[in-house]
């Protein structure tokens, strides 16, 4: 039972990674993909629909770490709270971005709001993907890692990493919901940010041995590391033939697989967070019931938003 928590809460970052990852990676990708401002805009409506659904999996996630692993989210806060302030920060000023951007007609005003949705959303994945390469290292029970540690080389690839990843996750994003005369802008992006996440992930699984990180479950992580380098592989020639779903689907592994990789090495440590049976009953009430609608509603968006964005589709932000 004490694993069933453990694996919700996986699911719940792992639907964000996937979901919002690839708003993030779009917002990142925004002036590379999009050349001028009517593109930019076609990029934001493609987005618009799923920005606050992507949301929803984050927020769920970090209510069932309070309610769930009380003692877990109190030393990760303690540990990790420079990290955790700056991707909030981040989160924000990429959501207000997004609102503020269309909100005059001025190319500079539109300009600057460009630059930090831009910015906010390269710090957002950044700051998680260096939580993760934190929390790979094992979270300490008491106090906070020393600089060297909390933003060190291992951390900070595994930055890298994930920026990488979501930019090309959100690139095949953009391929998939534009209109198939504009979908070839997502094609450098793509090929560029393949090439980077695939060197970046190899780097990362080489150096965890060299960084004599404390793995409990070393074969496992080792598996989903492999998995996710033939999921960008095989995305890369499926985004070459025109097959933008399948390919959709590819790097939605490779954006889950982060969060999957440390929940699988670092099991142990994290269930020592976990609440007493008496809490975990009583919020199995509201949790349980929850997930299947949250699914179902993501589900549903999804299907009614299936179709390619164009000149007469609803504008959101």
């Amino acid at each position: 039972m004490d694993v069933l928590w453990l694996c919700l809460l996986g699911l719940m970052l792992t639907g964000w990674f996937v979901l919002d990852g690839a708003n993030l990676g779009l917002g990142m990708s925004l002036r590379r993909i999009g050349r001028t401002g009517p593109e930019r805009r076609l990029l934001l409506t493609a987005l618009g629909p799923f920005l606050l659904g992507g949301e929803v999996w984050l927020v769920a996630a970090a209510g069932l770490l309070i309610g769930a692993f009380p003692a877990l989210e109190k030393d990760l806060l303690s540990a990790y709270y420079p990290l955790v302030v700056t991707f909030v920060v981040a989160w924000v000023l990429r959501d207000i971005g997004v609102w503020f951007r269309s909100r005059r007609p001025s190319p500079a005003w539109r300009h600057s709001w460009e630059r930090v949705i831009i910015a906010a959303s390269t710090v957002f994945a950044f700051a998680w993907g260096t939580l993760l390469g934190n929390i790979a290292q094992g979270v300490p029970e008491s106090g906070r890692p020393g600089v060297e540690t909390l933003v060190g080389p291992y951390s900070l690839l595994w930055g890298a990493a994930v920026v990488a990843v979501f930019t090309l996750h959100g690139a095949v994003f953009a391929a998939l919901r534009l209109p198939h005369g504009r979908r070839a802008r997502a094609t450098p992006t793509i090929r560029r940010a393949g090439g980077a996440a695939l060197a970046l992930l190899a780097a990362a699984g080489v150096a965890t041995p060299a960084f004599s990180v404390d793995l409990a479950r070393p074969l496992p992580a080792a598996l989903v590391g492999i998995i996710v380098v033939a999921a960008v592989t095989v995305a890369l020639r499926l985004v070459e033939r025109g097959r933008d779903g399948w390919a959709y689907a590819c790097t939605a592994v490779a954006a889950a697989a982060p969060v999957l990789a440390v929940g699988l090495a670092t099991a142990p440590r994290l269930l020592d967070g976990l609440a007493h049976d008496s809490t975990l009953d009583l919020l199995g009430y509201v949790v349980f019931p929850a997930i299947p609608l949250l699914i179902a509603v993501q589900a549903w968006m999804w299907w009614v938003f299936r179709d390619r964005v164009g000149v007469r589709s609803a504008v959101f932000f």
